[in-house]
């Protein structure tokens, strides 16, 4: 190093060290305040059936608490955020492909860009974009160094145990998440058999087949659970064909009572063809392998205090080809080398009306792009404390976190919700968050985005035969771009849900949205204004089950872009159970996409599929 570098190096130095000491200040601060109220006299908190009345009636006992808003178990009827839990029994159900086709069932999500089986897609909550979504596999991303991007197409479903999707800026629990958050909840290896799977094949139109396996058990104290499958697709356009390939393991080793230890290897390949880009000339394709593995510790120190530790690694290995569609040369060539390690540790302190969460992240992350003169680095430093206070019918939750990064500069995240029962039945909901999002690796781009979100509702089965909930939001950003634009995204989301009556229920879902830019007052394009969700379903839990689904998205685009949506599409999905003995039982599946033809699609390079038919076996033994 250059003498005269060594003051600002020495400055800088400082300033870091300064910074964390003001931090470790506030933590301390927070954390003896907590361990004073934890000390006092207050009757301890044990959840009634009260709190499950809400929503028992559609959620298993084990989907009624989530982990993603706060990263530890709390339950939904404690839960401020909007949160929506999507179980496996769900996911079976629709015959879904990937996590992109479980994500487009969802109120106040938009799926963009799903054009066959295993596409890469857009994802949208309420007008939040993709690079504002951060997608997580229990609990590590699979976003990119690079551009904050995600690729739902290319998650299997099969290894799935349930999906939570928070609506909102995550900041204070998962740091870079202005919009929100999908957390994939992996299966467990299976307790009671030492030998158990599944096996599901199905085929349809234009080449399309799927091929999943499973193998789950517990032999002692050692659990596995394997899974891999392949999924490819001729597509329904020119240039259009899909095909994922992926594999998943993991090994848990139960320590006594205490906990676990846990190790995972998760590979997923996806090499689609975006699709055949007219007024270009050029037709693109890529091919993305991303390889994980994970230890972590679970473990119960004392019965009221529990530790948990993470260590993860990540690499993206991304090729992009550009080809002149009139003589199959290749313009250009786009690589793009990741490559992440971290690990987390949380404690987790249980006591009277508390639940304090406390823990550190650190993430190193490299990537490599030599045509976008990409090489860089950056280094995040978490730390986040978060409190669960539960009296009666009341809940507040306060939370922080503060993330120190070593290219793109620090910030401070809080966040507090509020739930109250109002009856047995009713619950109404308040939260408020600042959020923030990470620049690019890019040179061009050096600005985080940055926003506050406020949201209100409620939640109730007071009115007979009929579950719903309602939430009013309004999201206001700052977004990095050629200058930095104030944007607005406000509007309300209604869910319905009526009682199983002969094995039969109708679910509803309606968002308005109303983006803005606040400095010019002008709409923001491609933000859908209106989504409309529909569903008839039917399961008997023995032999038949069936749903008909229906979805529309206004996505609000400009004419240039070619969009068509001015109709619902319908999905007809059916199941029958013909064999069923002790734990082994068979089903045939089918499912009619698109049953009317009809288009929806915000670009034209992202046409849907027409109608379109496939049909498959499920086993499990």
């Amino acid at each position: 190093m250059p003498p005269s570098s060594l003051p600002i190096a020495t400055a800088s130095a400082g300033m870091r060290f300064r910074r964390l000491l003001a931090l470790g200040e506030r933590l301390v601060f927070l954390f003896l305040l907590a361990q004073f109220i934890l000390c006092l006299p207050l009757p301890a908190h044990a959840e009634t059936d009260g709190d499950r009345e809400t929503m028992e009636l559609y959620y298993e006992p084990q989907d009624l608490t989530v982990t993603s808003a706060t990263r530890s178990p709390r339950p939904l009827s404690r839960s401020a955020e909007n949160i929506t839990v999507i179980t496996a029994e769900e996911i079976e159900a629709i015959n879904a492909h990937t996590l992109a086709d479980v994500l487009a069932i969802v109120p106040g999500v938009q799926v963009a860009g799903n054009t066959a089986p295993g596409a890469p897609t857009l994802t949208e909550f309420a007008g939040a974009t993709t690079r504002f979504i951060q997608i997580l596999i229990d609990g590590v991303p699979i976003d990119n160094e690079s551009d904050s991007y995600a690729i739902p197409g290319m998650v299997p479903v099969q290894n799935i145990e349930r999906v939570e999707i928070l609506k909102g800026p995550a900041s204070s629990s998962w740091s870079s998440s202005l919009g929100g958050i999908v957390n994939v909840i992996t299966k467990e290896p299976a307790l009671h058999a030492s030998f158990s799977g599944a096996a599901s094949f199905s085929g349809g139109e234009n080449g399309t087949r799927d091929g999943r396996g499973e193998l789950s058990g517990t032999v002692g104290r050692l659990g596995y659970y394997l899974s891999g499958g392949n999924l490819q697709s001729n597509g329904f356009h020119p240039f259009n064909a899909t095909e994922n390939n992926n594999a998943y393991a993991k090994l848990r080793w139960n320590l006594s009572d205490r906990g676990s230890l846990r190790l995972t290897f998760n590979s997923m390949e996806t090499a689609p063809q975006v699709g055949l880009i007219t007024f270009a000339g050029f037709s693109d394709q890529f091919k993305l392998r991303i390889l994980q593995s994970t230890l972590s510790l679970d473990y119960s120190l004392t019965d009221r205090l529990t530790f948990n530790a993470l260590i993860k690694g990540t690499r993206f290995d991304f090729t992009e080809g550009y080809d002149d569609i009139s003589t199959g040369e290749r313009l250009a060539t786009i690589t793009n080398d990741e490559k992440t390690a971290g690990g987390a540790a949380i404690l987790t302190w249980r006591q009277g009306l508390h639940t304090l969460t406390g823990g550190i992240d650190f993430d190193h992350g490299q990537a490599k792009n030599p045509l976008f003169n990409i090489d860089a680095s950056n280094d995040k430093w978490g730390f986040f404390l978060n409190d669960t206070i539960a009296w009666k019918r009341l809940t507040i939750t306060p939370a922080v976190r503060y993330d120190l990064t070593s290219k793109t500069g620090d910030f401070f995240s809080p966040s507090i919700g509020v739930t109250l029962g109002i009856t047995d039945k009713t619950l109404l909901r308040a939260y408020t968050a600042r959020g923030y999002n990470l620049p690019v690796l890019n040179p061009a781009y050096a600005t985080k985005d940055t926003g506050w979100t406020v949201q209100t509702g409620f939640e109730t089965t007071d009115i007979p035969f009929l579950w719903l909930k309602g939430t009013w939001f309004r999201n206001e950003f700052k977004e990095r771009g050629d200058t930095v634009t104030r944007t607005l995204r406000e509007g309300f989301e209604i869910e319905a849900r009526t009682v199983p009556l002969y094995n039969s229920w109708l679910t509803a879902g309606y968002v308005f949205t109303d983006a803005r830019n606040l400095e010019t007052g002008e709409k923001l394009d491609g933000v859908a204004r209106q989504t409309w969700d529909l569903g008839l379903h039917y399961d008997d839990r023995q032999r038949f089950r069936g749903s008909l689904i229906g979805y529309y998205r206004d996505w609000n685009t400009p004419s240039s872009w070619g969009g068509k949506y001015g109709n619902f599409i319908w999905d007809l999905n059916l199941g029958w159970r013909f064999f069923r003995s002790g734990n082994t039982e068979a089903e045939l599946f089918a499912t009619g996409h698109n049953l009317f033809s009809n288009n929806q699609y915000h670009d034209e390079i992202f046409k849907n599929p027409s109608r379109w038919f496939e049909g498959g076996l499920r086993i499990k033994w």
